[in-house]
């Protein structure tokens, strides 16, 4: 897939570096120029993606808690992650709306993280080396303020396709970022500036599924590909994907495709 000028921006940004650039965008924001890759719209690094692996849970609390603040404060903020690893937030803010979040993160902060990293890393120094350091929130701020400009360029100065709602494609990247936990709707509505009953019914009319429809669907594509591309037990597989009861996942899953999983791996 062909990115944007903002990706273009945010790998030159990052170009020489071990910073990581995500922006997350919200409600109906959005247009070609500003597509990113996934990666770009979590937060990631080596040291970050170890962490998720040992406890997915905790830092997508950790996010969520920035998202919330992000949201409430509609100010720049920054401070050292649930595992010690500093990031900076700014989010851009368009008709007394968050429109998006910038994240500019894997960055080292002796004084307060180091402590926290020191825990989860422990003798396991050289993974200090693939983090940025000896960069401050000034400079931070600098790339923000860069950032949002071009944003707020690349949104006034473009409109989006017809065909390609932004806040449907957010909301879909959204819900692959978090296939793993509990979403509902009541929780995108907030987080995407929409009346609920809303958002349900545009969702269904956009897409021709209703929320759960599509949220379980995903699930089953991503335990397919798990299925066929990970050792992991299929009760682990289960939990990956959203499905705490691996008896309904046994049985959404031969009512969707017409094998079980087991089966399905098999074959």
């Amino acid at each position: 897939m062909e990115y944007s000028k903002l990706y273009d921006l945010i790998n030159y940004l990052q170009y020489g570096t071990n910073l990581h650039i995500g922006v997350l965008f919200l409600g109906s924001y959005g247009n070609d120029m500003v597509k990113l890759p996934h990666r770009q719209e979590i937060h990631a690094g080596v040291l970050c993606d170890e962490f998720k692996t040992q406890n997915f849970d905790r830092c997508y609390r950790c996010r969520n808690k920035a998202v919330y603040k992000a949201l409430k404060t509609k100010k720049d903020f920054g401070g050292v992650c649930i595992n010690g690893i500093y990031e900076y937030t700014r989010p851009v803010v368009i008709n007394d709306e968050v429109a998006s979040i910038i994240y500019i993160g894997n960055i080292y902060d002796e004084e307060k993280g180091f402590p926290r990293l020191k825990l989860h890393i422990g003798e396991r120094k050289w993974l200090l080396d693939t983090l940025e350091k000896d960069f401050d929130e000034d400079k931070c701020r600098d790339i923000g303020r860069l950032l949002e400009s071009y944003i707020r360029v690349l949104l006034e100065n473009y409109t989006a396709k017809p065909e390609n709602n932004p806040v449907i494609d957010n909301i879909k990247s959204y819900i692959e970022d978090n296939l793993e936990f509990d979403i509902r709707i009541s929780h995108i509505a907030k987080l995407f500036h929409y009346n609920e009953q809303y958002l349900g019914r545009f969702f269904k009319r956009e897409t021709g599924k209703s929320f759960s429809d599509y949220i379980n669907l995903r699930r089953l594509k991503k335990a397919q590909y798990l299925l066929g591309n990970s050792d992991n037990s299929i009760l682990d597989i289960a939990n990956k994907v959203g499905f705490n009861n691996v008896t309904y996942f046994n049985r959404i899953f031969k009512r969707t495709y017409g094998i079980t999983p087991s089966e399905y791996r098999k074959n």
